[in-house]
């Protein structure tokens, strides 16, 4: 059997190597990725869970931004979210009512009205998809390979 003495000298070690652990914890956090890895759409029929890593690094698909992304008028800034322009949009967010209220030169564009999120996810994905015949089939027996309740 052990003394009381040992212990106490137990004791001791185990709550200086938990105060450190906790310093050290806390002196040193873990820096969060600057583009997300994935990210969960909530939409009416199931959530989407798409692989933001697999398409955006040399590892997966290795797609530009400006590819999945609209990008700005001006070049130098970042490519824009889907919700600045497609609702649902973050609150107090102004959103255009047509293309045309951006941008002057839309010859390539027939439909000039603003369309939902959801439209424009299914027309971008679906599109690209088919276009490389990769990931799951378009129509309705292929939701539920990206649709998830």
């Amino acid at each position: 059997m052990t003394s009381k003495k040992h212990r106490m000298i137990v004791y001791g070690v185990a709550l200086q190597l938990l105060l450190v652990a906790i310093v050290c914890y806390a002196a040193f956090p873990v820096k969060p990725p600057e583009e997300p890895l994935r990210l969960m759409y909530q939409t009416n029929a199931g959530k989407v869970l798409f692989d933001h890593q697999m398409h955006a690094t040399t590892k997966g698909y290795a797609l530009a931004c400006a590819d999945c992304h609209h990008p700005h008028y001006d070049a130098e800034l970042e490519p824009m979210s889907c919700s600045m322009c497609h609702p649902p949009r973050p609150e107090g967010i102004k959103t255009p009512e047509s293309c045309l209220d951006c941008h002057d030169d839309i010859s390539e564009i027939e439909n000039t009205e603003i369309m939902k999120r959801s439209d424009a996810f299914h027309s971008q994905c679906i599109g690209c998809h088919d276009q490389y015949g990769q990931g799951p089939p378009s129509g309705p027996e292929g939701c539920g390979q990206c649709h998830v309740l």
